[in-house]
């Protein structure tokens, strides 16, 4: 499984590489710490935190002129960047490890075919890749506890690390 953010649109993804020895790195593992490690997605907002540790928070604020209109009159979308600590970014992945994540199916929710808000978190953990969809709608069961706590972690990582580091 490949994670992109066009299959993907607001997904969190975390990754880490090793280095090579000698300190300088091949085109091969450039690409690699592009990976995403942990990918966040839900509507209107897409978290990335690559395998470099670069988090990537990308956010649509919609704007209506009539507050009763289904269809917005702007977006406006706003990007930052940060560096993750290696440390917090390891006790966020042993978190989510931890929670039960990985025993999770893959889709809860509302059916694919019903009117829905999905949101997908994806995990890298070495050779290991899980991703869980969640499809929200009103009638659609609560999201499972482990989902709900990894996203939970997640977006509070996040804000914390934008929040001690104003970005790159």
């Amino acid at each position: 499984m490949k994670f992109s953010a066009c299959t993907w649109p607001l997904l969190l993804v975390l990754a880490a590489a090793p280095a090579s020895a000698s300190g300088s790195r091949t085109a091969a593992e450039a690409d690699a710490s592009d990976e995403p490690l942990l990918v966040y997605t839900a509507p209107l907002r897409q978290v990335t935190l690559s395998s470099d540790f670069r988090l990537a928070d990308a956010e649509d604020l919609a704007e209506y002129d009539n507050p009763a209109a289904a269809e917005p009159s702007k977006t406006v979308r706003t990007e930052k960047t940060a560096r993750a600590s290696e440390e917090e970014t390891a006790e966020l992945l042993r978190f989510i490890k931890e929670s039960g994540f990985h025993a999770l199916q893959e889709e809860y929710g509302a059916k694919a075919q019903e009117r829905h808000y999905a949101y997908i978190i994806a995990v890298r953990d070495g050779d290991r890749e899980k991703r869980v969809t969640y499809r929200s709608s009103p009638d659609a069961a609560p999201r499972p506890e482990a989902f709900a706590r990894a996203e939970t972690r997640i977006l509070e990582f996040t804000q914390k690390a934008f929040a001690s580091n104003k970005g790159e």
